[in-house]
């Protein structure tokens, strides 16, 4: 048996614990050892290097140190009013228009996602504030939350974003694109995010707004009170620290001054910094802290056993065989990207975004560049794609967080965020097809990107 049938036959029982229940980097870790154990012919030798040398070499990378770091980011903007400021200032401004408030929540979560990179947090942080507004104002609760929960994919796209850092850390580097060697850089790929970003969040508007002519009743005539234009004007103020720390951590990062690593410590730092300014008791920032150590003691586990994956994957020779045997067939890249949606959509029925990141990026990452698509296109548009699978049945982790932190049924959040999946999936196809879309800004930026 090739080593391309055993990788393939190892994924598939990897797939199936996943979805009978089996912790994912058990998973990975057991069909890893007998991967790489069938492909030695019963040898162990393989095995116990890769399974002794890579944890220690993982955990010994500074690169992955910008995860916890972002995280203690987020939780302390959340704690800090950050996010509450950022949901004022865009009420103010849009709250009168008809479906000013979910206009409000996704323009906010889109500013969040500045200093957040979770979209749960977005998606939990403005639906407490914003759904009692909501009900009081007879906005079709079932779509209301649906919206909530899919512009919480904005923090996904704007920087910093943890998946699209993830997504750099695992791709493989350098590779050859259009005659060019490339080294994935996680500043261009930070500022590849913005303009798809903001574009998504437009379209997440105008859907809003089509909701509300089709579906009649869910989106009510009329909007809040007039705002004053003094008040409107002086509701900026909130916007302060968060362009403070975007200008800081990712203005920095993209301007070559420090590494992404770097950069999430001179955030964490400085939103502590704030929160001291602001007068937030101590014991709310250790409260902070110690979620961000739950959060990473979560995730590490996954990234040491993917890490092991990958290698398993990358021995296999799967990726280069599933090329050649696109290539064969002849199908139009394109198609073969759409293949790709749907099998996102699929893993997100039974595992959560980071997962499919440690999980996929080392097969569906050089097949797709092999096919012509720009890298940066690929890391958007998978990234974008990982989010959207995380708010389908029967798992979508962020609508079960959702609905937990709402006190609400996670089928009513199914149910309404229907057109709002519908709406991402048209702009993951768009950004496909229009790489120009997420390529313009960190070329402008004078990074080489193929």
């Amino acid at each position: 048996m090739t080593s391309f049938q055993i990788a393939l036959i190892v994924f598939l029982i990897l797939m199936a614990m996943i979805f009978l229940g089996v912790p994912v980097f058990i998973a990975m870790l057991g069909c890893s050892f007998i991967g790489f154990v069938w492909m030695s012919d019963g040898s162990l030798t393989m095995a116990l290097t890769t399974f002794t040398q890579t944890p220690y070499s993982s955990a010994a990378s500074f690169n992955y140190a910008v995860i916890p770091l972002f995280m203690i980011v987020g939780t302390l903007a959340g704690v800090t009013g950050i996010a509450e400021g950022a949901f004022r200032s865009m009420r103010a401004w849009l709250g009168r228009v008809n479906g000013g408030i979910l206009f409000s929540v996704i323009g906010a979560n889109a500013i969040f996602g500045a200093c957040s990179g979770s979209s749960v947090a977005g998606s939990v942080v403005f639906g407490k504030m914003a759904l009692p507004e909501l009900r009081k104002m007879g906005y079709d609760e079932s779509y209301s939350m649906g919206c909530i929960c899919a512009s919480g994919a904005l923090s996904s796209l704007i920087p910093p974003s943890m998946a699209i850092i993830m997504f750099c850390l695992l791709a493989p580097s350098p590779l050859n694109f259009n005659g060019h060697n490339i080294t994935m850089s996680v500043g261009a790929a930070l500022s590849a995010g913005i303009v798809p970003g903001i574009l998504t969040a437009v379209a997440l508007c105008l859907t809003v707004r089509i909701l509300g002519k089709v579906k009649k009743g869910s989106i009510p005539p009329g909007g809040g009170p007039k705002v004053p234009m003094k008040e409107k004007l002086k509701s900026f103020k909130f916007f302060i620290p968060i362009l403070l720390l975007f200008a800081l951590i990712i203005g920095g990062t993209m301007a070559g001054w420090f590494a992404a690593t770097i950069g999430g410590a001179i955030g964490a730092v400085a939103t502590c910094v704030y929160a001291a300014v602001k007068k937030i008791p101590f014991k709310h920032v250790i409260e902070c802290l110690h979620e961000a150590a739950i959060m990473e003691g979560a995730i590490f586990p996954i990234i040491l056993s993917g890490s092991i994956f990958s290698k398993f994957i990358a021995a296999s020779g799967v990726a280069s065989a599933l090329a050649k045997m696109i290539a064969n067939v002849h199908a139009p890249a394109y198609v073969v990207f759409l293949i790709v949606v749907v099998f996102y959509i699929f893993c997100g029925c039974v595992m959560d975004m980071m997962s499919m990141i440690i999980i996929t990026v080392p097969v569906v990452f050089p097949v797709l560049t092999g096919l012509g698509f720009n890298p940066y296109v690929i890391v958007i548009s998978l990234v974008f794609m990982m989010e959207l699978a995380s708010i389908t049945p029967p798992i979508g982790m962020n609508v079960f967080t959702t609905a937990n932190a709402l006190r609400t049924s996670p089928a009513k959040i199914f149910k309404g965020v229907v057109p709002f999946f519908i709406c991402e999936l048209a702009m993951v196809l768009i950004l496909a097809a229009i790489p120009s879309l997420v390529t313009f800004l960190p070329g402008v930026m004078g990074y080489t990107i193929g």
